[in-house]
């Protein structure tokens, strides 16, 4: 297990708290000791299973993490390959990171919401300055904890702001399983357990050119979907809009969808987007997978041509320290006199621990090379997939923007092979592999609209030996799913 204390703790902790520390270390100990199927059993019995751990039949039990790798309690090293669904972009237990939390935990570690901490304004300062950098729009941003309850901050200020409640949103989105979320996210299946839902957006199809709703295809289609968002505002007898009016208040965008890793034509939003803003339809972007230069810009939208009006961040914005997420609105959407005191608060929105971690990520992430670094690996890691994909006939398609990569399995015609990819997750999970005279499993993230996705979003600062490994160790996966497939 990774020592608790790798670090200089004697650099950020004063001699008289370093006994604390090796109490802690010496629980962190403990725990190991106690057997696995103790373990289990507490979670049969105890545990309700509502939440996601038991997608897999047996979860993997875990007690150390570092960079791009997970460890069990049974001895087992993962690949992750998804990093906590780009939580952490900049590796687990990243030094920088975890030493600034250390060093607030012995300083400001709690703090009143009701109070200002120098943490908390000197990463807002940051990030308001850097979109203004690259958009021209001076904002404002507020905290809360998670990402669903940033993206419902963003809906409080479309209705304060446009009196609207209903949005419109792409099929295959996701924006969170809070309730007030849960009119956003495009699975009827996370919705069918909780009655009515009367506020729910207005779903348009999204350009998923593997799978598209249309049946165009894409060489030929001149992007036929977004032509249909923006018919649908032009006519009065469409009924969601007239020449002068909309019930619609907001379109949420997550510029690539994080259900599939799916990425859209570059030109998808120009087709419709502009038009929207004329009508005073809000722009929110969901920011909260792909921004923090997982596509290999700071925010994903800067690929697409369009500027939001607001755009939420989480996961990565803490590289999954102490959650804080964040959303930026344009200074006339949130200025003090319109959005005024008690409009959006949680008692740990602004925690000092976590605006620490989120001050100390962007620093780290801007002090990186990542515009350069990013599209190379990005080009070389496709590559690779690509061999896989000429290896392997189920292997449909791969694609990818920066380090988000996804992988298709569908057949010649393109039809896909349903839950394909929870198989393989659970082949790369449940197995040995050898690499490098070494034993290794593997995390793979599944999405797709058949489960027919296998979604890649490594650690930023992979290294080349290291995609080679993941790469090597995905194609064993893939040779044991052939012969499930056949």
């Amino acid at each position: 297990m990774t020592d608790f204390i790798d670090f200089e703790l004697k650099e950020i902790i004063s001699n008289d708290r370093l006994h604390q520390v090796t109490e802690i270390k010496q629980i962190v100990t403990d725990k190991t000791k106690v057997n696995s199927n103790e373990l289990r059993e507490i979670d049969r019995e105890y545990l309700s299973w509502g939440d996601t751990v038991h997608y897999q039949k047996r979860p993997i039990i875990v007690n150390g993490c570092q960079g791009g790798l997970i460890f069990d309690d049974e001895g087992h090293s993962y690949i992750d390959t998804g990093m906590w669904h780009s939580s952490c972009n900049f590796g687990y237990r990243n030094p920088e990171i975890e030493t600034a939390v250390v060093k607030q935990m012995g300083i400001l570690p709690q703090a009143n919401g009701d109070f200002l901490h120098q943490e908390k304004l000197l990463i807002a300062k940051e990030v308001v300055n850097a979109i203004y950098e690259r958009t021209g729009v001076k904002g404002r941003v507020s905290f809360n904890v998670g990402g669903a309850l940033v993206v419902e901050d963003a809906l409080k200020i479309v209705r304060k702001n446009t009196g609207k409640n209903k949005v419109a949103v792409m099929m295959g989105a996701y924006h969170g399983r809070s309730l007030g979320t849960l009119n956003l996210s495009s699975s009827h299946r996370y919705r069918e357990y909780y009655n009515e839902f009367p506020e729910k957006s207005i779903m348009f199809p999204f350009a998923n050119c593997q799978q598209c709703f249309y049946e165009k295809e894409r060489e030929s289609c001149d992007l036929y979907c977004a032509k249909m968002i923006r018919k649908a505002f032009s006519n009065e007898y469409y009924g969601i809009a007239s020449v002068n009016s909309s019930e619609v208040g907001a379109v949420v965008i997550e510029p690539c969808q994080g259900r599939g890793y799916t990425i859209p034509p570059k030109d998808f939003y120009r087709n419709f987007v502009e038009d929207l803003k004329q009508r005073n339809i809000l722009v929110i972007d969901d920011e909260i997978q792909v921004g923090m230069y997982r596509t290999g810009k700071l925010f994903a939208f800067e690929h697409f041509g369009f500027v939001p009006d607001i755009i939420t961040l989480s996961k990565s914005f803490t590289n999954g320290l102490s959650p804080v997420s964040l959303v930026w609105a344009r200074e006339d959407l949130v200025h003090p006199e319109k959005f005024t005191p008690g409009h959006a608060h949680s008692n740990f929105a602004n925690h000092p621990l976590g605006t620490a971690s989120a001050l100390a990520s962007w620093r780290y992430m801007l002090a990186q090379n990542y515009e350069t670094s990013i599209p190379q690996k990005s080009q070389y890691f496709l590559e690779q997939l690509q061999t896989l994909q000429a290896r392997y006939p189920f292997v449909y398609s791969v694609d990818g923007l920066g380090l988000l990569l996804n992988m298709v399995f569908a057949d010649e015609k393109g039809q896909p092979y349903n839950n394909s990819a929870n198989l393989a997750a659970a082949i790369a999970q449940d197995n040995d592999f050898i690499w490098d005279n070494q034993t290794w499993r593997m995390i793979l993230q599944t999405g797709g609209y058949n489960l027919n996705v296998i979604k890649l979003a490594p650690h930023l600062d992979i290294t080349y030996e290291e995609i080679d490994r993941m790469i090597g160790v995905l194609n064993q996966v893939l040779q044991k799913l052939g012969k499930e497939l056949r």
